[in-house]
């Protein structure tokens, strides 16, 4: 009867760590799904509203696509808080994004606008 106890007490230690384990790892997965934002700088070389995303083009001539949504913030330095459709192409920018899988996701973008532009 003991023995039984023991293996019983033992199974429920055992289900106990791994349920342990496993939330553990979970809690790890979200931290990793949050990412840091990052910025980069640039001009805009693209902005498609109706797909919602854009393309960058860096100092160095790197190209950036970038998605948004309805949260995405938008402001023009110069003047007042702004709306993406604002931005003109050529624009100067810096942008504030995540990474979320195989997608560089757009979070925030400062922007002034092109010369001779709105």
């Amino acid at each position: 009867m003991k023995k039984a106890k023991s293996k019983v007490v033992a199974g429920l230690a055992i289900l106990l760590v791994a349920s342990m384990v496993s939330t553990a790892v979970a809690q790890e997965e979200k931290k990793a799904e949050k990412a840091k934002a990052q910025k980069v700088s640039g001009d805009i070389g693209l902005l498609d509203t109706e797909k919602n995303y854009m393309i960058v083009v860096t100092k160095e001539g790197k190209l950036m696509t970038l998605d948004f949504n309805q949260k995405t913030k938008a402001t023009e330095l110069k003047e007042k808080e702004a709306k993406l459709s604002d931005i003109g192409l050529g624009s100067s920018a810096v942008v504030e994004y995540t990474k979320k899988g195989d997608k560089n996701v757009l979070s925030k973008i400062e922007f002034t606008p092109a010369k001779g532009g709105d």
